[in-house]
């Protein structure tokens, strides 16, 4: 038994012989028509299975990422304002911001006090 849902994404969201994933968003990745779904370890691609590798960590900056963290992070390109660690390791206010639609890299942009 596969983990996730095989190729659901396609057209309305049917639930696999597992449970149902739910779709967070649509893939940000150029061409792709996946929709970005909650691993074990991260958030990836409906898509992965015919080469998507788009992928957001769920522990992110010193942050657990939530499910409607990256739904807004999908829909708007950062998310809302959040208590990160920066790379130093010193705790920061910042948002998480989507720097690469194509692989899911995050970048902080910290908020300037």
């Amino acid at each position: 038994s596969a983990p996730g849902g095989e190729d659901a994404a396609a057209s309305a969201p049917q639930p696999a012989a597992a449970a149902p994933v739910a779709a967070l968003g649509a893939c940000p990745r150029a061409g792709c028509r996946g929709s970005i779904i909650r691993g074990k370890r991260g958030y990836g691609c409906s898509a992965y299975k015919t080469g998507c590798t788009f992928v957001i960590w769920k522990d992110s900056f010193g942050a657990s990422l939530t499910d409607a963290a990256i739904a807004y992070l999908l829909k708007h390109g950062r998310t809302a304002l959040m208590r990160l660690v920066d790379e130093q390791g010193r705790p920061v206010e910042g948002r998480l911001v989507l720097q690469d639609p194509n692989t899911g890299q995050l970048r902080l942009e910290p908020v300037s006090s």
